[in-house]
């Protein structure tokens, strides 16, 4: 019995070995810890590594995944992620396989669920070493960055409406250990902007 990331019990008998990935930083790491070969299913987001979708079957977006390719694919378990995938979308694809579902927001967090693939796939060696590979290369990059000066800045995911990473995010995370000042981390995760917003703020 395994625990995903939002407190959910996983219910695995066995390895699984048809995987469906919902994510593209995931999928990305799945090939990391050698089991491109178990992806039978992916989004059109996952565009690493590059000749993936090539081979894959592609099942939609994050958001509008198509549930008839995924049944299709008949898959062992499928991956999501709190921030991601909505409720809806987990809740229905509970019914057609086994669904972990990851929540990140730090290293640690990231860490933890290289941990976890590592168990649910049986691939406990390579991650442990990929584990020991980022921490090490982390904590150098901390020293390195320790006397760096801070730069403001205001971080884009989205248009139609533009929409920036607010605080309490894993790129809000990211934007401090590069010692840059994210403008938008005091007014919420992911809110809408506009452009004289920016121009009032003097980036």
């Amino acid at each position: 019995m395994l625990i995903d990331q939002i407190g959910r019990h996983i219910n695995v008998q066995k390895t699984p070995t048809r995987i469906v990935s919902l994510v593209p930083s995931q999928t990305e790491l799945l090939c990391d810890l050698g089991l491109e070969a178990q992806l039978v299913g992916i989004t059109k987001f996952c565009v690493h590594p590059s000749h993936l979708k090539s081979n894959v079957t592609i099942v939609g977006g994050t958001k509008d995944v198509k549930y008839s390719k995924i049944k299709a694919l008949q898959p062992d378990i499928i991956l999501c992620n709190k921030e991601e995938n909505t409720k809806e979308i987990v809740e229905n694809l509970e019914q057609l396989a086994t669904v972990h579902v990851s929540d990140i927001y730090n290293m640690q967090d990231a860490l933890a669920l290289i941990d976890q693939y590592g168990k649910l796939f049986s691939v406990e060696k390579k991650a442990a070493n990929l584990i020991s590979d980022i921490s090490s290369a982390y904590h150098s990059f901390q020293s390195y960055m320790r006397d760096k000066p801070n730069r403001k800045v205001a971080y884009f995911i989205w248009r139609k409406p533009w929409m920036v990473a607010g605080g309490n995010t894993f790129i809000n995370f990211l934007l401090k250990e590069n010692k840059f000042e994210n403008i938008f981390e005091s007014i919420g995760r992911y809110p809408e902007v506009k452009f004289p917003e920016l121009n009032a703020l003097k980036i």
